[in-house]
């Protein structure tokens, strides 16, 4: 009896779990695969944009951060429109302007400057979202951030 008690609260406790879950698993697998009306319908029933997702186990990051990394500049507005921190860092300390940056994506690097991204934040490596446009070598980028820096 004991027995067939633990079982029951043991699975009561795992389905319980499991759809608390569903929201975050279900926002992430919208922004991995760029689908920005998924995305929509589950922020505006309340999924958090803020959640910290591990698309590699062990290192966390954000949607925001995975979305800008995926040059998916409908997500970006979209996370940022449901209060999505701009600068929230992932486990390397990088944050979306980086991710931006780095791909020589100016467009998403305005929107996330226009809305408050930080671009002296650096990650775990030294680096600043202006080191890596530089890498990236986009004229653009560079030229945008070092207005922004002045």
């Amino acid at each position: 009896m004991k027995r067939a008690l633990f079982f029951t609260a043991a699975l009561c406790c795992f389905i319980s779990s499991a759809h608390a879950q569903t929201p975050s698993r279900d926002l992430s697998k919208a922004v991995l695969k760029n689908n920005a009306a998924a995305a929509e319908t589950l922020l505006s029933a309340g999924a958090n944009p803020n959640a910290p997702i591990e698309i590699v186990p062990g290192f966390a990051t954000t949607y925001l951060i995975t979305a800008a990394s995926n040059n998916s500049l409908d997500l970006v507005k979209l996370l940022l429109k449901h209060k999505a921190q701009v600068n929230q860092a992932d486990a390397f300390k990088s944050t979306a302007l980086m991710a931006a940056a780095s791909k020589g994506n100016k467009a998403m690097v305005e929107v996330l400057l226009a809305n408050g991204a930080d671009v002296r934040a650096k990650d775990e490596d030294g680096k600043d979202a202006l080191a890596l446009a530089r890498e990236n070598g986009s004229a653009e980028v560079i030229a945008l951030m070092e207005q922004k820096l002045k």
